[in-house]
């Protein structure tokens, strides 16, 4: 229970003090816009920082934490910080942790790495 509390305080400091600064330093490389003649009105409910492949699956899979997440802690912060730079960022992982068994935890990196930069 202890645990747990930690966890959950720990994450609500890290979502008050996160910055979109912040989220955009832990991307290694710069993301470029597509520039095509393809409507991305299809993309729309996701973030247009996901440069990786575009999987509907895999997308919602990570939105379902992000979502599991907020239902968790109840903090606006951790719902738009969770899915910020294409869930390339701390809270992201802390959710995974914190919701996630370790043996699944892979797949979920796995599908940020698909669908991320």
């Amino acid at each position: 229970m202890v645990l747990q509390y930690m966890l959950s305080a720990a994450l609500l400091v890290l979502a008050a003090s996160s910055s979109p600064a912040a989220a955009r330093s832990l991307d290694a490389a710069p993301s470029s816009a597509s520039s095509g003649s393809h409507s991305l009105s299809k993309r729309s409910l996701f973030d247009p920082a996901c440069t990786g492949i575009y999987d509907r699956q895999l997308l919602g899979k990570l939105g379902r934490l992000c979502d599991d997440c907020y239902n968790v802690f109840r903090e606006p912060k951790v719902a738009t910080g969770c899915r910020s730079n294409c869930y390339y960022n701390l809270i992201f992982l802390d959710c995974l942790e914190y919701l996630i068994p370790s043996h699944l935890q892979e797949e979920h990196m796995s599908a940020l790495q698909t669908v991320g930069k």
